[in-house]
């Protein structure tokens, strides 16, 4: 995890039961922030997302692949042409990369992390169902913003 003034925090999750998973982030003062990775449908996703950073701050192309029953049915060899495609900031200068993007079919998560001082952070992840790799995008109780990848 990224902030805009260079910060950088380190995290991890895995896989829990039915979609869920679990997410620890340790805070700059040593403070080890947890909690659960939940899905969520994209349309809520993307309203909670912009409600919390602002409209233009995530931006995607692509169906919404829960109108089209199972998403990740493709004949091997081919491609689904129902996979979209997420775009997102990156706070990361040294990746050189002002922006990232996570193409898939993917999976949307929110999550509410609190430490033991009572530190609370919220954040937004969405992954891919085909590489494994995601973005997101967190803000801490002070409002700092931090992007992930992973």
């Amino acid at each position: 995890m990224h902030s805009r003034d260079g910060e950088r925090l380190d995290g991890r999750w895995r896989f829990a039961r039915e979609g869920n998973a679990l997410i620890q982030v340790l805070s700059s003062d040593g403070e080890m922030l947890v909690g659960m990775l939940t899905p969520v449908p994209r349309r809520n996703f993307f309203a909670s997302y912009q409600q919390a950073f602002g409209q233009g701050s995530i931006d995607a192309e692509g169906p919404e692949l829960s109108s089209y029953g199972n998403a990740l049915f493709a004949t091997p060899g081919t491609f689904n042409a129902l996979a979209d495609v997420v775009y997102s900031e990156n706070f990361d200068k040294t990746s050189g990369e002002a922006g990232r993007s996570v193409t898939g079919p993917l999976f949307y998560w929110t999550a509410h992390l609190q430490g033991d001082r009572r530190t609370f952070m919220q954040c937004f992840l969405i992954g891919s169902s085909h590489s494994a790799s995601g973005v997101g995008r967190c803000k801490g109780a002070t409002g700092k913003e931090y992007t992930v990848s992973f």
